[in-house]
């Protein structure tokens, strides 16, 4: 069976047009009662995009199932584990855990199950798959109807690469998009372009760049917010978030001087999943091997709790009523506050009030009408991967963008000029 895929710069509806082609499928072909789509995504931001999006379109609404590909794979994997051991296909870390569905998957009996429940798959912001979660998505392409959207030059993991899924994803029915939807903005359409170019972005109408001094920018960022009209937030690549916190505690405290008189302004930052896992850890640093009873321990005396936590004791306890699993390896509990983590910022309700302070990283699949990026010293990868960095702060921005370096000479290297 064959898939259709959807590439295309950011801001040019790749989502959407996904969206618009699963629905015409469905309008052609009804889903049986008892069937959904599956839509899979590799960031939680995305699979929340999808289920507003999917929600908005009639045709759509309470229709579609969207997860992570990494619970997909889980899910998978517990509800075919008994054939899971006996092919020796043993979870672990994501990337364990997507391989060990992908060898599940490319079994015929569990791919057909799948199919059963999901005929239509539809897999957005797939430029992130890495082997095992193209694994996954490409033995699921004989048995249901498979829709992907995908830039390549959006993957911000310079680990993967991307070579093998661009391979695989040509070999669909690709449709490629070129106008862009997000902004009319002159300045912000043409430094994308460059930046996907390699080439050096200019200053235009809604986007401006240039270094401050230091002491200079958190009243330049405040008078921005301040004065903005719509939407707003505040991003920052890797090695930037010790300047963006420090911009924070300035804001926070108001600012005043002869030329600016500017109330406090909260900036709220969302700690990563990871730093909250690596925090909860220490509680077990040099675990070889424990009890039911000292895992429960361990876990009560974690000072400050995510508020995550209590998910992880209950599926601790669930897993030894079920499975008479009472011996936990250090891995093992990594892996299921991992999942128990992000599983929680992707469901739970709770936001933090104020102007959202994001790495770029965070700030994918997600959009606000003014965009201020802080480039600070030390931001890591190659000169294409900082291109890219910089190319996915500015396309966040609907009507203007602020792009702030930390020091003039920055402004005289990628991804502001390249050799």
């Amino acid at each position: 069976m064959p898939f259709w895929g959807f590439e295309g710069p950011a801001g040019s509806g790749k989502t959407y047009r996904l969206l618009e082609s699963v629905a015409i499928r469905l309008q052609d072909q009804p889903l049986l009662l008892q069937q959904k789509v599956l839509a899979l995504t590799f960031m939680h931001g995305s699979r929340r995009r999808l289920d507003v999006e999917s929600g908005a379109n009639p045709h759509l609404r309470g229709k579609v199932v969207a997860m992570t590909i990494d619970s997909f794979a889980h899910q998978v994997w517990n509800r075919w584990r008994t054939l899971a051991r006996a092919l020796n296909a043993g979870i672990g870390d994501f990337n364990e855990t997507c391989n060990a569905c992908g060898h599940l998957l490319e079994q015929p009996a569990v791919a057909r199950w799948v199919a059963r429940l999901y005929p239509v798959v539809m897999v957005d912001e797939a430029q992130e798959l890495a082997a095992p979660r193209l694994r996954m998505i490409s033995s699921l392409t004989p048995h249901s109807a498979v829709f992907v959207a995908a830039d390549e030059f959006q993957c911000l993991d310079e680990e993967v690469d991307t070579g093998p899924f661009m391979a695989w994803f040509n070999g669909g029915e690709v449709t490629h998009l070129n106008h862009n939807h997000r902004t009319e903005m002159a300045g912000l359409l043409n430094a994308g372009a460059s930046l996907r170019q390699l080439s050096a972005p200019s200053q235009g109408p809604g986007l401006r760049i240039a270094h401050e001094w230091v002491n200079v920018v958190p009243f330049k960022i405040g008078a921005a917010i301040a004065g903005a009209h719509g939407s707003a937030a505040v991003l920052y690549p890797p090695a930037g978030a010790a300047w963006a916190q420090a911009i924070a505690v300035r804001l926070a405290q108001g600012l005043h001087s002869a030329n600016y008189n500017i109330p406090p302004i909260t900036l709220a930052h969302e700690p990563r999943v990871s730093d909250e896992v690596n925090a909860t850890m220490a509680a077990f640093t040099g675990l070889a091997g424990a009890s039911l009873h000292d895992v429960n321990t361990r876990l009560a005396q974690v000072e400050n709790p995510p508020r995550w936590l209590s998910q992880v004791q209950v599926s601790v306890l669930r897993s030894a009523q079920k499975q008479g699993k009472i011996i936990w390896s250090e891995p093992e509990i990594r892996n299921l506050m991992e999942r128990k983590a992000a599983n929680f910022r992707a469901y739970s309700a709770e936001r933090r009030g104020g102007v959202p302070l994001l790495s770029i990283h965070q700030a994918k699949n997600r959009q606000f009408d003014h965009v201020i990026v802080l480039w600070p010293h030390g931001v890591p990868g190659s000169d294409e991967f900082k291109a890219r960095l910089l190319y996915n702060g500015i396309t966040r921005a609907r009507r203007s963008c602020k792009v702030f370096a930390h020091s003039a000479n920055l402004l005289q290297q990628p991804p502001f000029t390249f050799p």
